[in-house]
């Protein structure tokens, strides 16, 4: 059960920077060189929140075995 939630919980952590990331998009007329860093920013957010679901699973799952 525990797994599941913490997996609602960084799908959650995900949708908020993707809308994050929305709202700070520049318009036609703004500067475009920060598409590449609210992308980027954005990215690395994702992947950082999918590594620690990773670590936790792994953690857990090494519990169970010596348990």
């Amino acid at each position: 059960m525990a797994n599941w939630l913490t997996g609602i919980g960084y799908a959650l952590s995900i949708v908020s920077v993707v809308l994050l990331a929305w709202v700070a998009w520049p318009a036609p007329g703004e500067a475009q060189a920060w598409v590449w860093v609210i992308i980027a920013g954005a990215v690395l957010s994702v992947v950082g929140m999918a590594l620690r679901w990773a670590a936790h699973i792994v953690q857990n799952r090494k519990i169970a075995e010596d348990d």
